[in-house]
């Protein structure tokens, strides 16, 4: 099944400012509110996150995720789009990580980006599928399940 991804069609009366923002690059997402975006200025900033998930265990919520595909530019936890993650967290009181991963989730490297992720893991770190599971479940103070366990390759 092919993928087709969404055309870009401008709306009416639009014109980009002189100093301009990077290009939405994908066109995954909604372009047309991300260009949209762009044209209110360099001083309204924002950042379109490839993959953000909230960790949460009984509607509570435990951590903050960005999610990025091994394929992905790589980004650095001094970034801005990092930064703004890190103060959110910090805001919340929640680790925030940045984690790449495998497509074929052989591997995952998972990245602290504040004070509480760094309690946590205080190190960036490769993980087995199962490593991370493990990880995720014990963000929630919780054992996994061993017929989870048992479906992971533990090797990286």
């Amino acid at each position: 099944m092919e993928v087709r991804r969404p055309t870009l069609e401008l709306p009416r009366n639009t014109r980009m400012p002189s100093k301009q923002v990077k290009p939405e690059r994908t066109g995954w997402r909604d372009s047309a509110l991300s260009y949209r975006h762009r044209q209110w200025g360099i001083a309204l900033p924002a950042v379109d996150l490839d993959l953000l998930l909230i960790e949460m265990n009984r509607a509570k919520a435990c951590a903050i995720v960005e999610y990025k595909g091994e394929l992905a530019a790589e980004q650095l936890p001094s970034q801005p789009s990092y930064l703004a993650l890190s103060d959110l967290g910090n805001k919340a009181d929640l680790p925030v990580f940045a984690v790449r991963y495998a497509h074929d989730f052989s591997w995952f490297r998972v990245v602290p980006l504040n004070g509480n992720a760094k309690k946590i893991l205080p190190n960036r770190r490769m993980m087995s599928e199962r490593q991370y599971v493990t990880l995720l479940y014990n963000l929630r103070g919780i054992q996994p399940p061993s017929e989870i366990f048992e479906m992971l390759d533990p090797a990286i």
